[in-house]
Formats: structure tokens, C-alpha cells, sequence
């Protein structure tokens, strides 16, 4: 049996068998299971397996469903944390992909922007400003300010995340620094920058479908051609970070091969083939 952990709405679109939630449904019923509702921040308890939808995981039997960055791509995995994620250990075998996806998406995420270099590194910035979390190398102020000598000549046009609230003592953090300019918005920035730095934002992934490098100074599950502060430190990151990237093999891997599509023909057939890859009776 499964507890699906999910609002009225995506109850009501999993009892419609819309979209991934009823995709999931279809799937587990077709196989003999029975399955049942609870609310999205209820206790995980009972027997059979859980799924959660974008929260923390508890316990063996319990999994997150979670969209990965596109509309109708998602994952379900043993954790939450997109850095710890099955396909942040696979190896990107660079194998040559279809052409159509990359710009395809481009059009979608860039409509009716001009893709450019301008001279400047756009830096999407989180949360915590001031603190080194575990999956960082180092905090985002200190990612300024190592980006800042790293590349002494262009500018830093950053934004603030809309869903993250800052302290006073973050904001005054930002306040000074040369070179450094806050802006809003996102994607006009991302279309005319030289490259991104950012800790993990997924604007970084994004750049990739327009061909923009990217700095990553955190964990994250796309790290695989980006330059990552983690594996070759700062100055080995800046110094790779202009060189030529499979940008459209590596997109289309990383979403068609190793991602779950509520749509298509073997939508059923791969969701049913992640479920039992973790293990899951079906």
C-alpha cells in the first residue's frame, strides 16, 4: 500500500490521473496496490511505502517526489536534498543526445530575450547569506567576494531570492562591495551574462540551455559540466569555468534519461522501473 502525502489539489488531480501525481496512482493501482490520502505535512506512520511531496524524508520506506527544475520533469528519490540525489553520483557518459531539446526549452525559458555576452557574471543568490552550510564551500558573502579576485575585471550583477527573507546584517553585508551591483529580475540578466556564479541556484542549470558556464560554489545535483568550487577550488574553477561545455548532450541526459516525464509513451513503463530501482514490490 502506499500513503501518498498530498493537498486537496494534487489529491484531486491524482484521483483524476493528471500529471506525475496521477501518473504515480495509475501505476501503483495497475500493480495491485491500495492507495491512500493523507494531508502534506502529516506524521509519517503506518506500514506500507510513503511519498512525500518536496519535504524531508523519515524512515526506509518513506521517498520524495520532487519536479526536477522543468514543467512536467520530476524525480522521486530517498531524500529531499537535491544534492544527494542518484543522478549527483552518476557519471554524465557525454554520449551525443537529440538536438531538438535544447532549444526547444531555450525558446521557452528565454522568449523574446537576446542571448548575449555583455560582460559582467550574473550571480543568483539564496539564503543565509552569512553562513557556511554544510553543503557549501564556502558562504554566499564569501563567494563574492572570492569571485570579486578571481576575475578582476568584470562586474557582479546579483539577484536576491524572492521566496527568502534577509536579516538586516545580510543586507548591510552587500552593501559597498565594488563591482557588485543588486538588480531584480532574472532571466534578462541570465540572457547577457559572461558566465554564472551562484551556490546552487538552478538559474545556473537554466543558463545551460543559452550556453552560459557556470561557477557552482555548493552541492547540487547538475553539477556535472559546470566548474564546482568543491572538486577543483576556487582558482582551478574560475580558470576552467570559459571552456567549452557539451551544453546540449549533457540537458538532454540530464532530463530525458535520468528524469521521470508525466508524459510520453514510456512515461508508465520508466516511473515503473524508478520505483522498483528503490526497491519498491511492483
Amino acid at each position: 500500500m502506499l500513503w501518498f502525502y498530498l493537498d486537496d489539489s494534487k489529491c484531486a488531480l491524482a484521483e483524476a490521473g493528471a500529471g506525475i501525481f496521477g501518473a504515480v496512482v495509475a501505476v501503483l493501482r495497475a500493480a495491485g496496490w491500495q492507495v491512500f490520502y493523507r494531508g502534506p505535512r502529516d506524521d509519517i506512520a503506518g506500514d506500507g511505502f510513503h511519498l512525500v511531496y518536496n519535504r524531508a524524508v523519515e524512515g526506509p520506506f518513506c521517498f520524495s517526489l520532487r519536479r526536477c527544475y522543468l514543467e512536467k520533469y520530476y524525480r522521486i528519490e530517498a531524500t529531499n536534498d537535491r544534492w544527494d540525489w542518484e543522478v549527483a553520483g552518476t557519471t554524465f557518459p557525454g554520449k551525443p543526445g537529440q538536438a531538438w531539446f535544447q532549444p526547444y526549452w531555450r525558446g521557452r525559458l528565454f522568449r523574446g530575450l537576446t542571448i548575449a555576452q555583455d560582460g559582467y557574471i550574473f550571480m543568483p543568490l539564496q539564503g543565509k547569506l552569512l553562513q557556511r552550510r554544510h553543503f557549501q564551500a564556502a558562504s554566499p558573502v564569501e563567494m563574492i567576494r572570492a569571485t570579486l579576485d578571481a576575475d578582476p575585471q568584470r562586474r557582479i550583477v546579483a539577484t536576491l531570492h524572492p521566496r527568502e527573507t534577509y536579516s538586516d546584517a545580510e543586507l548591510a553585508a552587500l552593501r559597498g562591495i565594488d563591482r557588485f551591483e543588486l538588480v531584480t529580475g532574472s532571466m534578462p540578466w541570465l540572457a547577457g551574462c559572461d558566465y554564472v556564479v551562484t551556490q546552487n541556484s538552478s538559474l545556473a542549470l537554466q543558463g545551460f540551455f543559452a550556453n552560459k558556464p557556470a561557477v557552482l560554489f555548493a552541492r547540487i545535483d547538475f553539477h556535472h559540466i559546470a566548474a564546482a568550487v568543491g572538486q577543483l577550488g576556487v582558482a582551478q574553477a574560475f580558470a576552467a569555468v570559459q571552456q567549452p561545455r557539451p551544453y546540449a548532450d549533457y540537458l538532454f541526459w540530464f532530463f530525458k534519461k535520468q528524469a521521470l516525464c508525466e508524459v510520453g509513451e514510456d512515461s508508465a513503463q520508466r516511473l515503473t522501473e524508478r520505483l522498483r530501482t528503490l526497491g519498491w514490490p511492483i
